[in-house]
């Protein structure tokens, strides 16, 4: 078995959003974020999506943070107000590797949010885990997560044909990689 995840009660921020963990009171912001119909169309965020997929959801986070599985955070603003999520929905200690997954609700979208919590998140993994490589998995007509991954510091290896599955769809995937060592370049550090 894996180790279990410990990630600080408080969550982590960069003075501008906070990683947290999902907390109960967030349910009803999640639920009312997830309506749009970008987000399941490129996650696995289910559709129709409502409390007691959210209520389920909180509960298997604990499971596979515990089990070393996974890890599922929300991105919150200084105000508090839930702007996305983020997390590692696939984690090989073994293999000390990870996949980032994240979606972004609309009114957060176009200002940079999603690029710090990719930063922020891959500087606590780094720091924090038995963890080499980070992977980050878009399929290819998603531009603006692409993006993101482009500019959080993360190299783009190819097209990944008929890779996941996605709503019952086998869809190509674009593969994105970050490894240890790649951060500092990322973030200009010398």
């Amino acid at each position: 078995m894996s180790a279990a995840i410990e990630f600080p009660a408080a969550g982590i921020t960069d003075g501008e959003i906070t990683l947290r963990l999902l907390a109960e009171a967030d349910l009803p912001a999640l639920v009312k974020a997830v309506q749009d119909p970008e987000i399941p169309r490129w996650t696995r965020v289910p559709s129709p999506y409502g409390e007691d997929e959210a209520r389920e959801w909180l509960g298997t986070q604990a499971r596979m943070r515990d089990g070393g599985e996974g890890l599922d955070l929300m991105i919150i603003d200084r105000s508090g107000a839930l702007l996305g999520g983020i997390g590692i929905p696939r984690l090989d200690q073994e293999e000390r590797s990870c996949e980032l997954g994240y979606w972004l609700a609309s009114a957060a979208r176009g200002r940079g949010v999603m690029t710090r919590a990719v930063r922020l998140l891959v500087g606590w993994i780094l720091e924090n885990l038995p963890i080499d490589r980070i992977a980050i998995l878009v399929a290819p007509e998603n531009v603006p997560s692409r993006r993101v991954a482009e500019r959080a510091g993360f190299t783009f290896e190819g097209i990944l044909r008929s890779h996941t599955i996605i709503k019952d769809t086998r869809r190509d995937m674009c593969s994105y990689s970050l490894v240890r060592g790649d951060l500092d370049a990322a973030l200009g550090v010398v």
